[in-house]
């Protein structure tokens, strides 16, 4: 389920609790009867809402860990392309100094040292 859409539902559960309260507030009941009616809507309302905190909190946690496994995942292939343009830079550079050294013995000989 998307984030957006658990935020709707518990959005939705809110309100439809408050609208519940408010109607047991004006509904033709006794004193002992409505405060009854409100404990039990109050403590249904406290469940819920330590259901959508959990939810919250798993679904925080995951994204966490995904982003946690993605970042290691980038650092690692970075690591690796790094290690592999050391290895590239390196073998052009003794490709370079092999060709100076080819350059300077044919120098040599053209002077005759």
């Amino acid at each position: 389920m998307g984030e957006d859409t658990k935020t709707i539902a518990g959005a939705f559960l809110l309100g439809g609790l408050i609208g519940a309260g408010i109607a047991l507030l004006y509904a033709p009941k006794s004193g002992r009867e409505t405060r009854k009616d409100i404990s039990k809507a109050a403590r249904r309302v406290k469940r819920d809402a330590v259901e959508l905190v959990e939810d919250t909190i798993q679904n925080v946690d995951e994204f966490v860990g995904t982003v946690k496994d993605q970042a290691s995942d980038i650092i690692e292939r970075g690591v690796e392309l790094s290690d592999s343009a050391k290895k590239e830079v390196i073998k052009s550079l003794e490709y370079g100094q092999k060709i100076i050294e080819k350059q300077k013995k044919r120098i040599m000989e053209g002077f005759g040292l």
